[in-house]
């Protein structure tokens, strides 16, 4: 294991905290036990492995696959990375982020916030992104995959792209399928369009709405030139959760993952105007 996989995996175990007691409990009032699941991925900077990527691979996210509802940004202007929200994948009206499932979650909310705070620290390493939310989990809903994208603009133009998925047979597994693509202009498509274009990259719309062809282009719906993936690395993984206490570290190559699942005791309230109500209060 290199020397940045080594100080990566300290890092994911160094802020290791035995969980509180609301956070051992688990509800289960419908045969479902909910859990937190934060989920941080980032890339190796200056990476001297000499790993030579593959032929660049197709990947299209599973027809089931679960998009995480967005409601707020709490990344700045300056940043280069920026989530991938699809237009249609707005929240409206009320929400409680307490009891809904698949809502990605404010940085207050989200566990890793120290792991990511020692990454952002070092020039070795470059979170690509960092998300949690909650979900109910249980033996007959089989894998629920959830959509991962992030992308990174700039002078080196990453897309990550994959799903992660949670599970519970006899025991809790997490299905890891992330794809780290590095893309460029596609240097034909003024020609071929006759149109000119600047490739400037934007640090909020770049992507926001985009969809991958077979010919390995992102095609963007807002007009602008597609991007061709140059290169691609995946990295997959099943992993059994042995003990819930523990934060997770996958490594490979090119890219880090590290995820934790936490027992949540999901609260038994209703959400109406604005105010919450007991539904055990009579």
């Amino acid at each position: 294991m290199k020397k940045l996989q080594l100080i990566a995996l300290s890092v994911a175990l160094l802020f290791n905290l035995p969980l509180s007691a609301s956070q051992k409990a688990s509800n289960g009032g419908s045969g479902n036990s909910w859990y937190q699941v934060d989920l941080v991925v980032f890339r190796y900077l200056n990476n001297d492995s000499g790993e030579v990527w593959p032929a660049v691979a197709g990947y299209r996210a599973p027809g089931n696959a679960i998009k995480l509802q967005t409601h707020s940004a709490d990344l700045n202007d300056s940043s280069p990375l920026f989530e991938i929200v699809e237009p249609d994948n707005q929240l409206s009206g009320h929400f409680d982020i307490m009891r809904d499932a698949y809502i990605a979650l404010p940085a207050k909310e989200r566990m890793l916030n120290n792991q990511v705070a020692a990454l952002e620290k070092s020039r070795n390493y470059q979170v690509i992104t960092q998300k949690a939310w909650r979900m109910p989990v249980s033996s007959s809903s089989g894998k629920q995959p959830i959509e991962i994208r992030a992308a990174i603009s700039g002078q080196d133009s990453l897309l990550l792209d994959g799903t992660i998925s949670v599970s519970e047979e006899r025991f809790l597994h997490v299905d890891i399928d992330l794809w780290l693509n590095k893309l460029s202009p596609e240097s034909l498509y003024p020609a071929l369009s006759r149109k000119k274009h600047t490739y400037e990259q934007k640090t909020s719309d770049v992507l926001a709405s985009s969809h991958i062809g077979s010919d390995n282009l992102v095609r963007l719906h807002d007009g602008s030139p597609p991007l061709r993936i140059t290169d691609n690395f995946q990295i997959k993984q099943r992993r059994r959760i042995r003990n819930l206490k523990e934060v997770q570290y996958i490594d490979s190559p090119e890219i880090g993952v590290i995820f934790k699942l936490t027992p949540y005791d999901r609260p038994d309230a209703l959400v109406e105007t604005g105010m919450t109500i007991s539904e055990k209060s009579s």
